[in-house]
């Protein structure tokens, strides 16, 4: 049986972000995926201006491609409400890039690959003991899922884990004005209809708490986009497992996006950096990202206050009557 420090399986940015941080800091690491990279990934792609300002903290070295976009746009049942340029710019990355690139950097550090489904786990002596698709077992001291919504780490802690909300998209024509896209409507529970412009097309989306492949097309049909292939992913929308000092979640696999606006690549790369923190230091995790956790509580109920009809009269009249304070909490947000 093969033996390292540490397995994480799932080779996207949190996976490939926390492998590179404990190579950086000569912690044996395997890192496993069944995907063959490049490939496509369901996201929006926007790195938010906190998101690539952590990456740059963490990777200084790191360099990838992407679509500077300046310009937001925002409507209310179809109607646009703001237009306004952002205070930094948004980067929009191809996901299908981004984390090849990502997971070549990691290689680039030392750290083994191996492209092979995971299909068990066991736990013996200490250990946690990870079967590949082929037979093969690697022992580890700590096992770190970052393998998404549909994690097999997070379903070996609950098996009654939550999917989380369902969300579609769609490759469209590139847009003129590269801008992002945002509509909200009282008929969306607690969702909303995006579109974010990458360099050669725009990436038009739709998620809630009951989308249904229908519900997505109407949706973009309301928002004159074209009928073309679409894709779907979920997103955890809570933290429902036990916390283990020797099994880690990050990213999507821990529901560590954000409740209100579904962003995950930030979260993707806090949790992978604390999840190396705490793998080094010998620290727990769940203490070393505790403020992330109390973060996902207070989400929630702004959630809940924002995504009702309540919420959505006021932050029309806030557009119409007093823009500058929506932009200012965007821009402050958004940092």
């Amino acid at each position: 049986m093969e033996q390292t420090t540490v397995v994480i399986i799932g080779a996207g940015p949190a996976g490939s972000t926390c492998g590179l941080l404990l190579r950086k800091r000569n912690i044996d690491c395997v890192l496993v995926d069944r995907a063959t990279f490049p490939r496509d990934k369901i996201c929006g792609g926007g790195l938010t201006p906190r998101s690539y300002k952590l990456l740059s903290q963490l990777l200084p070295q790191f360099r990838y491609d992407y679509n500077s976009v300046h310009r937001l746009k925002l409507c209310i049942e179809g109607e646009q409400v703001l237009d306004f340029q952002m205070a930094s710019e948004i980067r929009i990355v191809k996901r299908r890039q981004f984390d090849a690139q990502l997971l070549e950097e990691y290689q680039k550090n030392g750290g083994q690959f191996i492209n092979e489904a995971m299909t068990v786990i066991e736990e013996k002596d200490g250990q946690v003991i990870v079967t590949l698709k082929s037979g093969r077992q690697i022992a580890c001291k700590y096992l770190v899922g970052a393998d998404g919504a549909n994690s097999r780490v997070r379903k070996y802690l609950n098996p009654k884990s939550d999917h989380g909300i369902l969300c579609m998209e769609q490759y469209g024509p590139k847009s003129k004005d590269n801008a992002i896209v945002g509509n909200l409507s009282r008929f969306y529970q607690q969702g909303y209809y995006y579109s974010f412009p990458n360099e050669s097309y725009d990436v038009q989306g739709f998620g809630d708490m009951r989308t249904t492949p229908q519900t997505f097309r109407k949706v973009l049909n309301q928002m004159g986009c074209p009928d073309l292939k679409a894709l779907g992913a979920y997103i955890p929308q809570s933290i429902d497992y036990p916390l283990r000092r020797n099994i880690i979640l990050i990213g999507d696999a821990g529901g560590f996006p954000n409740r209100l606006t579904f962003e995950g690549l930030y979260y993707a790369f806090l949790t992978a950096s604390h999840a190396a923190t705490a793998i080094s230091s010998g620290t727990s995790f769940a203490f070393v990202n505790k403020k992330v956790f109390d973060n996902k509580k207070m989400e929630e109920r702004v959630a809940r206050i924002f995504y009702n009809d309540f919420g959505l009269t006021v932050l029309k009249f806030l557009c119409k009557n007093v823009p500058s304070l929506i932009t200012w909490a965007f821009n402050r947000a958004a940092n």
